[in-house]
């Protein structure tokens, strides 16, 4: 086992699915999208998706009201263009003159509450308008079985575009993917905040869309795994358990770096730039898993000067060079600052998921920006992606235990 990890392919059963059958031919399970039987029903079967009730647009055009009243009385010149509900908020376009401006509607977002009982998430600028989120008193829950009733994912090839969540915009489903973002993730959170559900979420866009041969996870958590124990004996995790001691979580990112510079070699002997060119190129039994090393509450070790010392050389070396050799970083954390979190490894970070901090500077630190002090909570996100051109708002979908569970049971 401990030379298999060095070649970077984790063990795993004989038992374990294989990509393809010895025909050749893909299997009528790997013909479909997912790689677990029965799953493609049970998503389908899945009821709990709602439709706007009377209720709620009657508050949508009160708050459409409340703000050309709040604009009028600011002396803000302004005509509304659209508008939109959403599972968090409403989003209201205005078009205006000079007087309208992001900057002027951001100094009254006290006014707004106190006088019009207006509560602005955000405010932004777009091309002739101007968009302002207001939060809804009863938000709706996204449940991750209805959002996923759209996904088609390629599971016969193996899949790395992971669904975390629903655009606030349009409601399209917002991706992540290694190969059209930046490789390695940030994910920042105060307690509340949907942090864990969201990891959750990525570890299942993991494990329901790939087999154990096309992508494997290091699992670290500080706190015993208490968030992720569905996820313990999954063949894609290394040895079946998390990692939940320093010295181990030391000793496994260590490896990392064996791991990729065999995997470059390999890139060089094969002639192409990265792991997904490779598998292309080779057999499909000698193909080469894609490695996901998600990292929950990275601060809590980082106090330890021994381990800060070693894991930040390590990350700071994979976060620079392990894109082509197929290795992908998520690293979580309340507050991510200096103290725990060096400024050149945040940088190799380059997509962030922030959910709501405590405080404007923390949104500062993990977004770049202020604003995810105003977010909702209970995954409420802004989402800074390498590659997009803005701030994406969305809703990370929740799914309870007892559904987990019985994902994670199929799969096992």
């Amino acid at each position: 086992q401990a030379q298999s990890f060095a070649q970077g392919q984790l063990p795993f059963s004989e038992e374990t699915p294989t990509q393809q059958p010895a025909n050749g031919r893909p299997s009528p399970l790997l013909a479909i999208v997912w790689n677990i039987p029965g799953f493609q029903e049970m998503i389908d079967s899945f009821q709990g998706g709602k439709a706007e009730t009377e209720e709620e647009q009657l508050w949508l055009t009160s708050v459409e009201n409340a703000c050309r009243s709040a604009l009028q009385h600011f002396h803000m010149r302004s005509k509304i263009i659209g508008s939109i509900l959403t599972p968090n908020a409403a989003i209201l376009k205005f078009q205006g003159d000079e007087t309208l401006t992001v900057e002027q509607v951001r100094r009254r977002q006290s006014e707004f509450l106190s006088t019009h009982m207006v509560s602005i998430i955000s405010t932004r600028a777009e091309p002739g308008a101007i968009s302002l989120t207001i939060a809804r008193p009863n938000r709706r829950i996204l449940n991750l079985l209805d959002v996923w009733k759209t996904w088609k994912p390629n599971c016969v090839q193996g899949n790395h575009e992971l669904l975390i969540g629903v655009k606030e915009e349009d409601g399209l489903p917002l991706f992540l993917s290694p190969s059209r973002h930046s490789p390695h993730t940030l994910i920042a959170g105060a307690t509340g905040s949907g942090k864990s559900v969201l990891m959750q979420n990525i570890l299942l866009s993991i494990v329901c869309t790939n087999t154990p041969k096309q992508a494997q996870i290091i699992l670290i958590d500080p706190k015993q795994g208490v968030d992720y124990a569905a996820f313990e004996n999954l063949p894609h995790l290394q040895g079946g358990r998390m990692i939940t001691s320093s010295e181990e979580s030391i000793s496994s990112l260590s490896q990392l770096i064996e791991i990729m510079n065999n995997r470059y070699a390999m890139l060089r002997q094969n002639r192409v730039s990265n792991l997904f060119e490779l598998n292309k190129k080779v057999a499909p039994a000698e193909q080469i898993p894609v490695l996901w090393v998600v990292h929950d509450e990275f601060a809590s070790w980082m106090m330890i000067d021994e381990y800060k010392t070693e894991v930040s050389n390590i990350v700071g070396r994979l976060g620079v060079q392990a894109r082509a050799a197929g290795i992908f970083l998520i690293f979580a954390a309340q507050r991510p600052d200096a103290n725990v979190m060096p400024m050149q490894l945040r940088d190799n970070l380059g997509n962030r998921l922030v959910l709501r901090v405590a405080s404007e500077g923390t949104s500062e630190i993990a977004l770049g920006e202020k604003g995810a002090e105003r977010l909702l909570g209970k995954g409420h996100m802004a989402a800074k992606i390498e590659g997009e051109n803005d701030i994406i708002f969305s809703q990370v979908p929740y799914l309870g235990t007892d559904e987990l569970e019985k994902i994670v049971s199929g799969i096992k």
